[in-house]
């Protein structure tokens, strides 16, 4: 059950991207991104999504080479049972007290959205406000299917890689705990009322990520921000691009010493790479050269 924060937590972060300026080569479509630098081995960061697709699941040719040549793999942060473990401690209260902060009506309203993500009735009666925001920003998930970060997890043990995690739960989990408490209370409920809606729109997530649309995804993770009433739109898309920018600052510099190894490949949500402030033009900024691994490429 608690397995799942992990791959929820990623998603969730994906959904914070707002970047509508592209240039060409970030336009590219790819999913798949080669990092170079001076005389040092290539590396690749590999766009993920929530897999609720059996193709979304299965990686491609050219991930599954790019994973057979690297030394290092990682995530965007570290996936494992003590990480998962923090994770609930942090998320959880002691009691349950989510109904009496949202209302009855909406608390019933939430219990089967959460339980089609795993969660039971007395997970979700312990979860805080801003927990809650976070499992509802990720999609309902595919049954059987492992999520895009612990495939990479479980490659890296297979097959003897290193493996690293870009960010701290502490990290990652910052940024949501930072909005107001009553901010945090008109978000939920106004997730709880539009889920079906954000759950159609995902959909139209995956067929874009098949086609190595990162733009498009881009874009379509941006809908979220309709679920939210108009006078707090300002707030939110403030706070959503500054919990990027600092995502992608941390990431940047996170990311220098493993790429100064090369042959690392990494595992980041596919919202945040592109876009003028995205993780590749960022790289670029520092003196990468970044370029994509598309669909024809071997």
């Amino acid at each position: 059950m608690f397995a799942r924060l992990s791959s929820s937590l990623l998603i969730a972060f994906s959904a914070l991207s707002f970047a509508p300026s592209v240039s060409a080569e970030q336009s590219s479509p790819a999913i798949l991104w080669k990092v170079e630098k001076d005389n040092l081995p290539a590396s690749w960061i590999l766009a993920t999504v929530q897999t609720t697709d059996k193709q979304v699941g299965e990686f491609t040719p050219a991930t599954l080479s790019a994973l057979s040549n690297a030394k290092y793999i990682g995530t965007e942060f570290h996936n494992d049972i003590n990480s998962v473990v923090e994770m609930a401690q942090t998320m959880l209260d002691e009691k349950p007290s989510l109904e009496q902060k949202i209302g009855k009506e909406n608390f019933a309203k939430l219990l089967p959205l959460l339980e089609a993500r795993g969660y039971p009735a007395s997970v979700t009666a312990k979860l805080k406000p801003w927990a809650a925001i976070m499992m509802l920003l990720s999609p309902r998930p595919a049954k059987d299917l492992i999520p895009m970060d612990d495939r990479l997890l479980k490659y890296s043990m297979e097959n003897s890689r290193k493996y690293f995690g870009v960010e701290s739960v502490e990290q990652q989990l910052a940024p949501f705990q930072a909005i107001p408490a009553d901010k945090q209370i008109v978000i939920l409920n106004s997730l709880i009322l539009n889920e079906a809606k954000l759950e159609q729109n995902y959909k139209k997530i995956i067929a874009a990520y098949l086609k190595q649309d990162l733009d498009q995804v881009q874009r379509l993770l941006q809908i979220e921000a309709l679920a939210i009433p108009a006078n707090e739109r300002a707030w939110y898309k403030a706070w959503r691009n500054s919990t990027l920018s600092q995502k992608n600052k941390i990431a940047v510099e996170r990311l220098k010493t493993p790429f100064e190894k090369g042959d690392s490949l990494v595992g980041i949500s596919a919202a945040q790479l592109p876009g003028k402030n995205g993780l590749l033009a960022q790289l670029r900024a520092a003196g990468y050269r970044v370029t994509p691994v598309n669909k024809a490429s071997k």
